[in-house]
């Protein structure tokens, strides 16, 4: 049974890009889940993307669309986004729904952005300690 885990955008991108977050997603062993404006941030940058990396955009949108991550619509987390802003909103209001997503679930939060350090109502995995327990 594959365990819950809470998705940041850079690990996404990272994913489409080929980067090792691929390896965890692969894995099977988390259900992925983001906030509806998480993936539309993440949609928003894929024609630059495809550029970068010389892909044809319709491939990389193809791509993004079958990336096994469930779409949490703001409704299930607007309790919490006043406390998310509170604890994160100063350093980036862009984080504000993913944190407060993670406030509401309570599952961990799967993210390389340094935004989310060092708060301690959340548990935070890095890429790399994800790819060391898979691995495991």
């Amino acid at each position: 049974m594959s365990e819950p885990l809470l998705v940041d955008a850079n690990p996404l991108v990272s994913a489409l890009l080929g980067g090792r977050a691929d390896q965890i997603i692969a894995s099977g062993l988390f259900k992925l889940y983001s906030t509806q404006y998480t993936l539309f941030e993440v949609a928003k940058h894929l024609p630059r993307l495809a550029q970068q990396i010389e892909c044809p955009e319709l491939e990389l949108f193809e791509a993004f669309e079958h990336l096994p991550v469930e779409a949490c619509q703001p409704s299930v987390y607007a309790d919490q986004m006043d406390r998310a802003t509170a604890i994160i909103g100063g350093r980036d209001e862009r984080d504000i729904p993913l944190l407060a997503l993670t406030l509401t679930y309570r599952y961990p939060l799967w993210s390389d952005d340094r935004d989310f350090e060092g708060i301690a109502e959340i548990q935070l995995f890095k890429t790399s300690r994800l790819l060391t327990r898979i691995r495991a």
